[in-house]
């Protein structure tokens, strides 16, 4: 994945900021520009911008930060308010404060904290959500555990994906062997006081999959083998094959064994 050399360090401008290149780690602290290339380390503090690709065993990135390229990292942390307008491949990415991301996301772990935009869709193995996320794009995943709010204008798809609403959340679609949508009663890293002018509830199109269980969902339309419709919910059209259940507090308006 990674290639053996390691560049020279190529300073782009001016500024206050302090560059470093010791033992192939490339360390930029205040305000800078460096090229992209290959490093063992990169770590980012302060306002420094990175024109070009990165590609490095451990990227990290704090303060207010630019990446004008993509990242390739084996370990990828990013915090404060950074964007990049590439692709992030990594296989731990680790995302807080406020991150705006403009390329495809790729990953076998992915952990959210805080507040982030993805432009263009994220696929891996397995994603913890912790806060508020919005996704351009859809979210390709063997696990999701999403606990928050979120925004995803494409498609959820896992063998398991489990969503804790703590505030007023949308997806398009949702498919996967097991899917469950909860209200979380109590408050978890203060996430009810960030979300506390927002009702707890998730607006779908479409959910399927083998095993549902639904509480505070507004649904189009939801298709199982198992389902199970807890309160709160409001579901248009229902279709399963072997069992369902129904609370008095939750609205169908149609349903069908198929």
């Amino acid at each position: 994945m990674f290639s053996d050399e390691r560049n020279k360090l190529k300073i782009m401008g001016g500024g206050s900021g302090i560059v470093q290149e010791n033992k192939g780690n490339l360390i930029l602290s205040g305000n800078g520009e460096v090229a992209g290339g290959v490093f063992e380390n990169v770590i980012i503090n302060g306002n420094g911008t990175v024109n070009g690709e990165i590609e490095c065993d451990k990227f990290e990135c704090n303060g207010s930060a630019k990446i004008k390229g993509d990242i390739l990292s084996r370990i990828t942390e990013i915090k404060g308010n950074t964007k990049v307008y590439g692709n992030v491949e990594a296989n731990v990415i680790d995302l807080q404060g406020n991150s705006n991301i403009s390329g495809k996301i790729t990953f076998e772990r992915l952990v959210i904290k805080g507040n982030a935009s993805l432009r263009n869709g994220i696929k891996g193995e397995n994603v913890s959500l912790e806060g508020m996320v919005k996704i351009n794009g859809d979210c390709e995943v063997e696990n999701a555990y999403l606990n928050g709010a979120f925004t995803i204008d494409g498609l959820i798809n896992g063998d398991k994906v489990g969503i804790n609403l703590h505030g007023k959340s949308f997806v398009n679609e949702i498919g996967g062997e097991k899917i469950s949508v909860k209200r979380v009663g109590h408050t978890f890293l203060h996430l009810d006081k960030l979300f506390k002018s927002l009702s707890k509830e998730l607006h779908v199109e479409l959910i399927e999959g083998d095993d549902i269980i639904l509480e505070y969902t507004k649904a189009k339309t939801v298709r199982g083998n198992r389902v199970s419709i807890g309160p709160g919910c409001e579901i248009e059209l229902l279709e399963y094959r072997n069992e369902l259940t129904i609370s008095d507090e939750a609205l169908v308006k149609v349903k069908n064994k198929i």
